[in-house]
């Protein structure tokens, strides 16, 4: 059985994506690991780590997941595998460790829009992950309850379709749901559709035709507006984006696009590595 990941740092936005990993984990019929990382102190020069506060924040942890993994089984009523995981490892570390697991149908994470100094570190985590992480990762914005996916949206470069993307991936994804699919392309260049990408459209369109998919091109000069604007014109309830490359945050569509979309998502986002 495929296994849901959810690092939780016990914060709103982290408890909320846990929330909606479950009702996902039920619909997909998949078991959830919950996941906290606190790292062991590094030691500095000859200061002594304060082994005592570190166990005692160790022993902290552990109880709150317990205590997520209780409110989280009586939310199923008790329908779903939960377990829970407390890493002395850095994030990075274990997701290390994930990459090496078969099972893994994504990891869900939080994050938030705010400014504050927990925004940046769920965003820092959230974009690591999306960076490192073999398997997909969600990016739940913080007050998203979970729905039905009745609508997927596929962002696409429409840049080499039948040697990039992840038909495994975005196959198993669809044929879970049975949902619609949405297909766009954003063009910086107005009234421009240069011949390649309406080749690639219709490579696309001859793919996904048991799918029955609708492939939308668009000019806009801000990439994430218009991205915005297809979520909100065809009610989309889950974003798949397609980063290529593992320094993806500088290559897919525009510079910092993609970690635009990680950092304030306007709806669940799926990041899928090809």
């Amino acid at each position: 059985m495929n296994t849901i990941i959810v690092p939780t740092d016990f914060s709103e936005a982290s408890m909320n994506a846990a929330y909606y990993a479950v009702a996902m984990a039920r619909h997909i019929q998949a078991n959830v690991m919950l996941l906290h990382v606190l790292p062991l102190p590094l030691t500095i020069s000859e200061v002594p780590i304060p082994v005592d506060s570190y166990d005692i924040a160790l022993d902290e942890a552990n109880s709150s997941l317990k205590n997520l993994k209780a409110k989280l089984e009586q939310y199923t009523a008790g329908s779903l595998s939960i377990s829970t995981k407390c890493s002395t490892s850095s994030f990075l570390d274990e997701i290390a460790n994930i990459n090496m697991q078969n099972d893994v149908f994504a990891m869900i994470m939080g994050t938030s829009g705010a400014g504050a100094t927990q925004a940046f570190f769920l965003g820092s985590f959230s974009i690591s992950a999306a960076k490192h992480l073999h398997h997909p990762v969600i990016v739940v914005p913080p007050d998203y309850k979970y729905q039905a996916i009745e609508k997927i949206g596929l962002a696409c470069d429409m840049k080499e379709v039948s040697e990039s993307l992840p038909k495994n991936s975005i196959h198993a994804l669809l044929n879970e749901y049975k949902a619609s699919l949405e297909v766009l392309y954003v063009s910086s260049h107005k009234g421009k559709h240069y011949p390649e990408v309406l080749a690639e459209s219709k490579f696309l369109q001859i793919w996904l035709q048991q799918y029955h998919p609708n492939i939308s091109i668009t000019t806009n000069d801000d990439i994430k507006q218009g991205l915005e604007e297809f979520v909100q014109i065809n009610n989309i309830d889950l974003l798949l984006l397609l980063p290529k490359e593992r320094n993806f945050l500088e290559n897919i569509f525009h510079k910092s696009l993609t970690k635009k979309m990680v950092l304030h998502p306007p709806i669940p986002i799926m990041i899928v590595h090809s």
